[in-house]
């Protein structure tokens, strides 16, 4: 069972990585307002404006997804369920959840499913 200080210390956490992904999207989102008023120029100008939209969306669904998990750690916590692993009940380590805060599953029962499901599948359990 974690400790009241450490759930504060780990909201505080997910909080700010909530407020920086925030952040980065709304740069991007003056950034791609101010490239669209760019003058009109070549192909290649276009090509790469249109890669560079591409990476952003491809981005702003990884951080949208990392948003909902750090939404659902913070209800955890407020609900009291933060910390229990998902798949075996035991309590994750406090360690693990300073270094991922919406980590869901403790590194056994997430080195089992890796090892069941592959090395194919995008994991969003990443920090930064």
């Amino acid at each position: 069972m974690l400790r009241k200080n450490e759930l504060l210390e780990i909201r505080d956490l997910l909080m700010e990585m909530k407020r920086e992904i925030l952040q980065n999207l709304e740069e991007r989102i003056k950034s791609n307002d101010m490239s669209e008023q760019r003058e009109i120029g070549d192909i290649f100008d276009d090509a790469d404006l249109e890669q560079s939209r591409e990476f952003n969306l491809l981005l702003s669904t990884r951080e949208r997804q990392k948003i909902d998990q750090i939404e659902t750690a913070l209800s955890k916590i407020d609900s009291g369920e933060y910390g229990n692993c998902e798949d075996c009940g035991e309590t994750i380590p406090v360690g693990r959840l300073k270094a991922m805060p919406f980590a869901t599953l403790c590194v056994k029962c997430k080195s089992e499913r890796e090892s069941i499901e592959g090395h194919t599948t995008v994991y969003l359990e990443e920090k930064g």
